[in-house]
């Protein structure tokens, strides 16, 4: 696995998503929360489940390419997305 320090600038200065790109670093910890609660108790990670598990818990669905999960999502609900916010913002 390789790792990039958080220092690394992956947009240019000029990109219209400017803000977008820099909410990613975020929204990647915050993955990482959701994967440490997700396992909590002894439960094993799986991908799958995990996905399903954000969703049906928290009211938002993150969007798969052909690598796996993107930097993006779909509110599905948002009474569920609230509390999320709320919880880990």
């Amino acid at each position: 696995m390789i790792n990039v320090p958080k220092s690394f600038q992956d947009y240019d200065d000029d990109d219209p998503d400017f803000e977008k790109r820099q909410a990613r670093w975020d929204f990647w910890e915050t993955l990482k929360k959701l994967r440490k609660d997700f396992t909590e108790g002894g439960r094993n990670f799986d991908a799958d489940e995990f996905i399903v598990w954000i969703e049906e818990k928290y009211g938002f669905k993150l969007v798969l390419n052909d690598t796996g999960i993107t930097d993006d999502y779909t509110v599905t609900d948002e009474q569920k997305y609230l509390i999320f916010r709320l919880k880990y913002d």
